[in-house]
C-alpha cells in the first residue's frame, strides 16, 4: 500500500512538472508574440513617420530642379538637411537608363551579362526574347528567341505583349526573366523613347556596368562638363552612349533616403514628368510614387 501511495505522488509530482513546463512554454511564446506585435507596431511608425519626411525631399527636389532648368540638369545625388533628419536624394533624368523598347539587342545584351551577371549565351537568349515580347509579329527572332508557341510550350503563365512597355516591370513576363534579375536591373531601367543613353544622366553604377570599369561612373561626373562630354566615345561602350542630352519634356525619377534613429534607412522612388500641363496643382506631374521601403544597402553605395 505504502508502495502504491508513493508511486501515486511521484505520478502526480510529473504530471506536475509538465504542466509547469507546459505553461512556461505558453507564456514564453506568448511574451514572444507581444514582442513581435509591438517591434511590427514600431517599425510601421517609423515607416510611416520617414514617409512624411521622405515626400517632403521628393517634392523639394523637384523643385530644385524645375528651378534649374537652365542649369546643368544632368545625374546627381546629394545630401540635405530637413529636420534634423539626414537625408540623401538621387535624381536620374529618364535618358540616362535603359529604355528595353528601342534599346538595341547588344546594349540589351551588354545590361543583362555585365549588371545582370547572366552568360554571354544566356544574355543573348533573352534580349531576344525581349524584342520578341515587345515587336508585333509571332516569329522569333535573334538566338533562343520566343514568341506565343514558345510560351505555351513552356507552360509560361503570361503571353508575348506584342507591343511597347508602358510599364517596365512587365519585363517580369518575359520567358526565362527571373524576380531576381528583374530586381537588378530594374535601377538601370526608363521609358525615355532613345536608342543610346545620355552620358551625363547615367547613374554611375549604370557606367561601371557597361563599361566594365569600376569607378569609372563616378569619374566622369566629377569631371568637367567638356570631359564628360568626351567620354566613353571609344572602348566597349561607345556604342551604348550619347554625348547630347535630348531636347524636349524631361522625366526623371526622384529616390529620396532617410536614416532613423535605428540607424536604419528607408526609401520612396517617385517618377516625375517635368512638363507644365494646364490645370495642374504643381508645375510638375507626379507619373508614379512607390511604397516607403527598408533600404538594407550600406550608406557608401549612395554617397557622392
Amino acid at each position: 500500500m505504502a508502495c502504491s501511495k508513493r508511486r501515486s505522488k511521484g505520478a502526480a509530482l510529473i504530471l506536475v512538472l509538465w504542466l509547469v513546463a507546459s505553461l512556461s512554454l505558453v507564456v514564453m511564446a506568448s511574451a514572444r508574440g507581444v514582442r513581435q506585435q509591438t517591434q511590427r507596431a514600431a517599425l510601421d511608425l517609423e515607416r510611416m513617420r520617414s514617409e512624411t519626411v521622405l515626400d517632403a525631399v521628393i517634392q523639394l527636389a523637384v523643385q530644385r530642379v524645375m528651378s534649374e532648368k537652365t542649369a546643368d540638369s544632368g545625374y546627381r545625388i546629394q545630401r540635405l538637411s530637413l529636420g534634423g533628419n539626414e537625408v540623401w536624394v538621387e535624381i536620374t533624368p529618364s535618358g540616362g537608363l535603359v529604355d528595353v523598347n528601342v534599346a538595341s539587342e547588344a546594349l540589351m545584351q551588354a545590361l543583362f551579362q555585365r549588371a545582370g551577371g547572366l552568360t554571354s549565351g544566356e544574355a543573348a537568349i533573352l534580349a531576344s526574347r525581349v524584342r520578341d515580347f515587345i515587336d508585333p509579329d509571332d516569329t522569333p527572332g535573334g538566338v533562343g528567341g520566343a514568341e506565343l508557341a514558345q510560351y505555351r510550350a513552356a507552360g509560361w503563365p503570361a503571353k508575348p505583349r506584342n507591343a511597347a512597355l508602358d510599364d517596365l516591370s512587365e519585363l517580369r513576363s518575359v520567358l526565362g526573366m527571373t524576380s531576381e534579375l528583374y530586381e537588378i536591373i530594374a535601377p538601370h531601367l526608363g521609358i525615355n523613347g532613345q536608342q543610346r543613353i545620355e552620358t551625363g544622366s547615367a547613374p554611375p553604377a549604370l557606367i561601371d556596368a557597361l563599361s566594365g570599369q569600376p569607378g569609372l561612373g563616378a569619374r566622369i561626373h566629377n569631371s568637367s562638363p567638356e570631359m564628360r562630354a568626351a567620354a566613353l566615345q571609344t572602348g566597349a561602350a561607345a556604342d551604348f552612349f550619347s554625348p547630347t542630352r535630348a531636347g524636349g519634356g524631361q522625366t526623371v525619377r526622384v529616390k529620396a533616403f532617410v536614416r532613423t534613429e535605428g540607424d536604419r534607412w528607408w526609401q520612396r522612388e517617385a517618377w516625375v514628368d517635368l512638363s507644365e500641363r494646364p490645370g495642374n496643382l504643381t508645375p510638375w506631374t507626379m507619373l508614379s510614387l512607390e511604397p516607403t521601403r527598408r533600404f538594407n544597402k550600406p550608406e557608401q553605395e549612395f554617397k557622392p
